[in-house]
């Protein structure tokens, strides 16, 4: 589909019960963590969510507790417990119409996945097994007079909700908060009024949804977000779930249904990673909308295209985008100008959103976008000023150096061009560096829109490039300042071949015998599925219990689980060693390998930093990214962001103090 005719799709106005909608782009509530430990809303979030989904025809404000005490989820969790968290909502319900956009606000009961000290009440007593093996934390069942106090609880923060200016409301009954949890057999144990057949199980979200629609105005629109099934062992399944809409549309009261999938024990179906192919929550939410109820389509929807498509063969009436929303705020207004090419891609990593978000307690933050979270500068973003003399290598019209072309680089190149400075980038004659290599590789294709668009970036810019590395002997000349973005190493094992050598071709595939990959951290795990696409007998290798043993945790059963579907073998928990004989000896036992590969991760390459300082006579040296300590992509694009702004304000000191 072509980017014109995706705009007009996505630019058909549309009627959400009393609610009309400017398009059908909806950005979808996404936790920030940003709360005070009251569960208030700061200034801050006023200011995220009038640049976050700006252009959309409804921007639904995140998961916002109903009371504060059971119901609050995490650290950083929003609360609608009182008039007072009503009114501490109302200014960013105020920012989001400034431009034109319909204020949806989501309410929930965090139920059995409370992660904050104290008490947690679920449908029955089942816990979230990875939350009871971290924290120790067991929900308790709740009793009868507390589910109609919870019945209750979301008739007010609906009624709130209107007061505070939101002219959507969003029941969070879906992803295994405490509604979903009473949804689903296997964790609704109950012998009650709530618990046993389907219509029992269902009875209190009906109980939630007729106090809502009671409390709210008639010009307030009602939508509610459910899982087409939660892929937890004898759970909730999508028959029950079309039932359950069609029991929803029966009572004339719900307008929508935004149809997400699975819960946090089985997360990687709610929040699709690059690793799994997104579209099945898709597909369900075609089958729900002939149940009776308009759907809402989210889960993996990145690209304009991709959206439009739902739309045109009727899976959903409405297109909802979280993640791609942060990594660039302004997606709608490029999707429906039709500039599709310029938007910047989300990546699904689901590392700053997600895992250093929701996981450990960080406020959100984007692998591919560090100005969601960056805060502001504090010096000059403009040229620095200077009365050096012309003999000063340091004098403001000298350039600024940055070595290396990875992602550390050019976000570090873009952004100090875009303090004013004159950029000299030189590539090593790779951009994109390890990032490329992974594409280019097949070991992350799903990265490859993000590097087209960072080559794009830089292709537009105002920054020189040199296709070619800096030497240290290239250091006599005139620069202001130097950025060191190399990268780094691959660590050798002495009788193995470097994965990267293999992933290139520079090392051909064994005719017979097996691979062993050694090493069952990011590099290897990926290195392994590759070459085992490529027809390999594949076994992997590690040290540690389980793959991405050090890794955020939905990680290691998303990977095991596509290891498992390419063919490759895994032997964890020994440490390998390879013989002179050229075969690994792993706990006493001796395998044979058509090819041993070193995938034991990467170390900094100090050299050219290392001469830059001793010729540096007080301008400013720094390092980031792998050149400074290895890390994911997420941690190479903001620590170029972050070095970027560094050196900028270290050039402005330096010039100021002269």
């Amino acid at each position: 589909m072509d980017p014109a005719e995706a705009a007009a799709l996505l630019a058909e106005p549309y009627r959400l019960g009393p609610v009309t909608l400017r398009s059908r782009i909806v950005k979808a509530p996404t936790s920030t963590g940003a709360a005070d430990a009251g569960g208030y809303a700061q200034p801050w979030h006023r200011d995220h969510y009038a640049r976050v989904g700006r252009g959309s025809a409804l921007t639904i404000v995140e998961f916002t507790a109903i009371d504060d005490g059971a119901g609050l989820g995490f650290p950083g969790h929003l609360s609608i417990a009182s008039d007072d968290h009503a009114a501490a909502l109302a200014p960013v319900a105020e920012r989001i119409w400034a431009d034109g956009r319909i204020a949806g606000l989501q309410i929930a009961h965090a139920g059995r996945q409370r992660t904050l000290p104290g008490e947690a009440l679920a449908a029955s007593a089942v816990p979230w097994p990875a939350i009871e093996r971290r924290l120790g934390l067991r929900p308790r069942a709740i009793t009868v007079d507390e589910i109609a106090a919870v019945v209750d609880g979301f008739g007010r923060a609906a009624g709130r909700a209107a007061q505070a200016g939101f002219q959507v409301v969003e029941i969070q009954a879906a992803n295994g908060y405490l509604l979903a949890g009473f949804l689903s057999p296997h964790t609704n144990r109950r012998d009650d009024d709530y618990g046993g057949d389907p219509a029992r199980r269902r009875r209190v979200l009906l109980e939630v949804v007729a106090r809502c629609r009671a409390t709210l105005p008639a010009d307030v629109a009602l939508t509610v977000r459910l899982s087409d099934r939660d892929h937890e062992p004898g759970g909730q399944e999508l028959a029950e779930t079309t039932e359950l809409v069609a029991a929803l549309a029966a009572t004339g009261q719900v307008d929508a249904v935004h149809v997400s999938s699975g819960d946090h024990a089985t997360r990687i179906r709610q929040v699709p990673p690059a690793a799994v192919p997104p579209g099945a929550a898709w597909r369900s939410a075609r089958t729900l909308r002939t149940a009776g109820l308009p759907t809402i389509a989210c889960g993996g929807i990145t690209e304009p295209a991709q959206a439009a498509g739902l739309l045109r063969d009727g899976t959903a009436d409405l297109v909802a985008l979280g993640r791609a929303f942060l990594a660039d705020p302004d997606w709608a207004d490029k999707a429906l100008s039709g500039a599709a090419g310029r938007i910047r891609p989300c990546v699904r990593g689901n590392d700053g959103c997600h895992a250093r978000a929701a996981l450990i307690s960080r406020p959100i933050a984007c692998t591919v976008n560090p100005a969601l979270s960056l805060p502001p500068a504090t010096g000059s973003s403009g040229p620095v000023a200077s009365a050096a003399g012309p003999d000063d290598p340091g004098r403001p019209d000298a350039p600024v150096l940055v070595a290396g072309a990875g992602p550390a680089g050019l976000e570090a190149a873009h952004r100090l061009a875009g303090h004013g400075h004159r950029v000299r980038l030189y590539t090593g004659g790779r951009p994109g560096g390890a990032l490329r290599d992974a594409v280019d590789s097949g070991v992350h294709d799903s990265f490859a829109p993000y590097l087209r668009w960072l080559t794009d970036r830089l292709a537009a810019s105002a920054v020189e490039v040199v296709d070619a590395p800096l030497h240290p002997a290239d250091l006599g000349g005139e620069w202001a300042g130097l950025l060191v973005a190399t990268g780094g190493v691959a660590r050798s094992l002495p009788g193995a071949v470097p994965a990267l050598d293999v992933l290139r071709g520079l090392m051909p595939l064994p005719a017979d015998g097996p691979v062993l990959v050694i090493g069952a951290g990011r590099t290897g795990t990926s290195t392994a599925a590759a070459l085992a696409r490529r027809g390999a007998d594949v076994t992997l290798l590690g040290d540690t219990p389980q793959v991405l043993d050090d890794e955020p945790p939905d990680d290691p059963p998303t990977w095991t689980d596509l290891l498992a579907s390419v063919g490759v073998r895994t032997v964890l928990g020994h440490r390998a060693r390879v013989t002179d004989d050229q075969e690994v000896q792993v706990d006493g036992t001796v395998l044979r390998a058509g090819l041993i590969v070193a995938a034991v991760g990467r170390e900094p390459h100090h050299d050219l930093y290392e001469a830059a300082v001793e010729v540096a006579a007080g301008r400013p040296v720094l390092r980031c990214g792998d050149a400074l300590r290895p890390g994911r992509l997420h941690d190479a694009v903001h620590a170029g962001a972050r070095a970027a702004r560094t050196l900028h304000e270290a050039l402005a000191f330096r010039q100021v103090t002269r």
